[in-house]
């Protein structure tokens, strides 16, 4: 989980100096327990936080861009409706 909880401390120290943050994840629960400010979450295997298929990676990274507009406040997360094709 180490890494997971740098990326939050790191999330949290820009969200406090005024800048919105989102962040992809495979482990729901772990941006739930670590209170992330705001989480686009896929159920997709480890290793593949936006899939293999180009068209749907660039879908992904919109739709994280579209949480930034979308949540209007810290700790949201957005389950993405996405079905790994593996």
């Amino acid at each position: 989980m180490g890494c997971n909880r740098s990326v939050g401390l790191v999330q949290r120290a820009i969200e406090a100096a005024g800048i919105s943050t989102v962040s992809v994840t495979l482990f729901r629960q772990i941006a739930v327990k670590l209170k992330l400010p705001r989480v686009v979450s896929l159920r997709f295997p480890f290793g593949y936080p936006l899939g293999r298929d180009e068209a749907m990676q660039r879908q992904i990274i919109r739709d994280g861009l579209d949480a930034l507009v979308s949540i209007s406040k810290p700790g949201v997360i957005i389950d993405l409706a996405y079905i790994w094709e593996g």
